[in-house]
């Protein structure tokens, strides 16, 4: 967190950074300190069905189960004498971005905004796709992404499976940010082209020759865009 916020001398902006599938709060760490450089009170929580330690099995995780340790740590941070309540947004990467997107949809008043990286907002497709029917699900099956498989439950197919993300896409109406490479083999840049359509007031931008994961002068560039467009939307200070 900034030094006036810490020291209790300024009230200061929320980003929550919501880490991909498998993956805990390490692995958007990085993000959440260039954020909070900015001027943020930046955190990177684990979700249970991560990669901590003590998140417990991915196959007990679903998006739901995500999205309601997001609204947790949410309903927490708003209880902070140093956050600026009024100046909250959310930064997902990948699953996060659809668990971020999903949370702000349900509260779209209390999020100033959503900066989301190559995320899988066509998730509950993509598993439609697969199994064809929900009785097909398996108790467990595998999803493969960033070159690992991550071993899920029954569960999170049969909560995925009625989300019409599409719709709580045109119900959220403040600022969001789409990040993403044209050569992501895990996420299709097409799934950010099609939510920069589908939500009401979006920016799509397009990393030449990148993955799923940003690195190096690809992270640099994306980080850039990201604390660009929060001082645009006055979530962080120009």
């Amino acid at each position: 967190m900034p030094r006036a916020a810490a020291a209790g001398r300024a009230r200061a902006p929320l980003v929550v950074c919501c880490h991909g599938l498998g993956e805990s709060g390490l692995r958007v760490a990085p993000v959440a300190q260039r954020l909070a450089a900015a001027g943020a009170v930046a955190i990177a929580p684990h979700f249970r069905g991560g990669g901590a330690p003590t998140a417990g099995p991915t196959t007990a995780m679903t998006v739901g189960t995500e999205v309601a340790d997001l609204e947790a740590v949410l309903e927490a941070a708003r209880a902070w004498p140093f956050v600026d309540t009024s100046r909250i947004a959310l930064f997902g990467r990948s699953q996060g971005g659809l668990v971020a997107m999903e949370a702000a949809a349900a509260r779209p008043a209390q999020i100033a905004a959503l900066a989301l990286w190559y995320p899988a907002l066509a998730a509950p497709a993509a598993v439609r796709r697969r199994f064809g029917r929900l009785g097909a699900v398996p108790e467990t099956f595998t999803s493969h992404v960033d070159g690992r498989d991550i071993v899920l439950g029954r569960d999170f197919a049969r909560e995925l499976w009625g989300r019409d993300v599409e719709a709580d896409m045109r119900r959220y109406h403040a600022p969001v940010l789409l990040v993403h490479g044209d050569a992501d083999a895990d996420v299709p840049l097409a799934v950010s082209q099609a939510a920069a359509r589908t939500l009401p007031d979006a920016r799509l931008e397009r990393i030449p020759g990148a993955g799923h994961g940003f690195a190096d002068a690809d992270f640099e560039t994306a980080v850039e865009r990201t604390v660009d467009f929060l001082a645009w939307t006055g979530v962080l200070e120009d």
